[in-house]
Formats: C-alpha cells, structure tokens, sequence
C-alpha cells in the first residue's frame, strides 16, 4: 500500500458493494473480485483496471473495450500456494478430518468413522497440465501416487492421456483450468463417469463443475468426498453441499499467502506504472 500511496491518491472500496461516487470518479480500479457491468457503466473516467488474478474475467471484457478501458491481469504466480492448498483439501478430505473433529467435539470418538486410505499407489488425476497441475504433479509423485494428466481441450500431449480415461482410472481427481466464460466444464456427464468412492477437488474456478450434480452424487454415496475452494458464487450463500461431513470447503483462499500476495500485489502495482508511463509517453 505503501508504495501505491506514494504515486496515486488511492481510495478503497468493497467490489461486492461499490460506492458509485467512488466509481465515477477513479482514474484506475485495482481489483481482486468480480465487478458487475452496472458498476463498470459507471466508471465514466476510468482508463484501466488492473486484475489482481491470473484470468480476466473478473469483468466484462468486451464491455470494456467498448468504454475505452485498458484492463490487465498478471501472470501465474500462486502455483506453489495453490498447489499445497490442494493437498490441504485432499489430506482433509481422505483422513475424514472434519467429521473427526465434530467426534471429538462431541463426545464421540470414533463413532461412524470408517477406515482413512493411504495415498501412496493411488492413482492421482490432474485437468489441467499448467503450472498448477505440474506442481500438484510433483508433489502427487513424492507421496508415491501414480500421476493420471489430461487437458481439457482432449488433445493429448505427450505424457498426456485421454480425458475420459482419467476420469474414469482417477481415485481422487483434480481440477486445475482456466474458463472462458461461464460454461461448465465437469458437468452431470463427467462426474458420473467417476470411479465409484473417487473424491474430486477443485482449487481452480467455481464456474468449471456443477455443483448441484456433485452433491447429489455425495450424498448418493457413489463419491467418498469433495474438497472446494472455489464456488460459481463468492461468497457463498447456500451451503448445503458443505454441510455434508465429507466435503470440505473453503473461502477461495488456496492462493492466500503472504508470499504470493506479496507478489501478486508488486506485479499489480508495476502493470499500472507501466500503463501510465506508455500513457504520458505517447501524450509526449
């Protein structure tokens, strides 16, 4: 912040609540939500947005260039963070932590507990070959797992198998992709084809998986569990699906270190130094 305030006069606002006179007035908006159309109407003097998130979506990209605002994310730079995260989720989920944790609470013990399994020899499938997914990768193949990867375009690289084929073969699958859009990607179709007992975890978009099929599929008994950090709404309003015992869910925090916001927020802060620099110098 430091830095910032010595180069702009910088005003803060919640995305989930904009003050309109605060809208109408910035010059710039940095942000790390999403940010409706209504409130990018009313960014009447705004020349650019700069998105604290590897994806740009968190705006109404056509809208915006057709106001004439320059937007702007920053690269890759949670992929060790998101990928312990994930592994956060999947201990979480296979050692039943949550539902052990409510026993202990309450008198319980081991009451309804079934076996924990181990994650050494199970087979771990990634969507997703990005930076993320190698890094999830890696640390799948030190605990002793046996690496599935697919993309999700179908088209196999080398070292690459099927989609289906990893969906299929995966004990615990995971989803490490970028969207276009809002379309589901791992819809009804896809988690039906999961192996029976097969947990699924998703660090990557909320707008990638249907939410509603993986719940009735939990509580149908045909998944052992879910680990989730993203929803297709943030912040999340209905919870039933994380109500159940052996999902487990969090905030849309896996990228939240001090690390990687400490980075996130100087790569931020040079995009829009830059931006106004090739400004004044095509005006000089």
């Amino acid at each position: 912040m430091a830095r910032l305030s010595a180069g702009y006069n910088v005003e803060l606002f919640s995305p989930h609540n904009p003050n309109e006179e605060q809208l109408s007035n910035c010059d710039a908006v940095l942000l790390h939500s999403r940010l409706s159309r209504d409130s990018l109407l009313k960014m009447s003097k705004c020349k650019y947005i700069g998105i604290r998130a590897h994806n740009t979506d968190y705006i109404d990209r056509k809208l915006a260039e057709e106001l004439g605002i320059s937007y702007k994310g920053i690269p890759q730079l949670s992929q060790t963070s998101v990928a312990e995260h994930t592994f956060a989720l999947i201990f979480a989920v296979t050692k039943q932590l949550k539902f052990s944790h409510n026993n202990v609470i309450h008198g319980n013990w081991r009451s309804g507990l079934t076996p924990n399994y181990e994650l050494a020899s199970k087979k771990l499938g990634i969507i997703g070959n990005g930076q993320i997914g190698k890094q999830v990768g890696a640390i799948g193949r030190a605990l002793g797992m046996e690496i599935l990867v697919a993309s999700k375009l179908g088209e196999e690289k080398e070292g690459e198998l099927p989609l289906g084929q990893v969906i299929q073969q995966s004990d615990i699958l995971t989803l490490h992709l970028s969207t276009k859009g809002n379309s589901v990607f791992f819809d009804k179709e896809k988690i039906a084809r999961m192996k029976p007992n097969a947990i699924l975890i998703n660090t990557s978009r909320g707008s990638l998986l249907d939410y509603k099929f993986l719940e009735e599929s939990l509580r149908a008994g045909k998944l052992f569990g879910a680990g989730l950090d993203v929803f297709p709404e943030e912040p999340l309003k209905e919870t039933s699906l994380c109500d159940l015992t052996n999902v487990i869910c969090t905030p849309h925090v896996a990228y939240y270190t001090e690390e990687t916001i400490a980075s996130m927020n100087e790569t931020l802060i040079t995009n829009l130094e830059e931006f106004h620099k090739a400004v004044e110098d095509k005006e000089n």
